[in-house]
């Protein structure tokens, strides 16, 4: 059970850290940074206190996990022949799939840029993006 468990954890920690990551660097730049990296937003709107908020999808897709196995045994040699005995056990392994998730920039304008300027973002705080 503790072998199923491992992939799911390092991959939570990559992708948790990932949207960080990739979110951060927009801090302070205009929106249409976002845009030539992302593509169009998916969504935006006005939050009703001088803010734009623009939503973006990132990440997902599916990722075949491999399965692995352990045991012990004794391998024996007749001739050019290899025999094994012992026992196996295989864990893990399948396809995991992630719908992606929504990542929202917040911007002010900025009238010396006539630009939006990323001013915080928000991630959802789940597993897998």
């Amino acid at each position: 059970m503790l072998m199923r468990l491992v992939p799911w954890v390092v991959l939570t920690i990559l992708l948790t850290g990932c949207a960080s990551t990739h979110m951060k660097q927009y801090m302070g730049q205009d929106i249409r940074e976002v845009i030539i990296e992302s593509g169009p937003p998916m969504n935006a709107f006005d939050m009703g206190d001088g803010q734009r908020a623009f939503q973006f999808l990132w990440g997902g897709g599916t990722v075949a996990l491999p399965q692995i196995t352990t045991g012990s045994g004794q391998v024996t040699a007749i001739g050019n022949a290899a025999w094994y005995s012992g026992t196996a056990i295989t864990s893990g392994g399948g396809v995991y799939h992630s719908d992606g998730c929504v990542l929202t920039y917040l911007t002010r304008w900025d009238e010396s840029r006539h630009g939006w300027v990323v001013v915080a973002y928000r991630y959802p705080q789940r597993m897998f993006c």
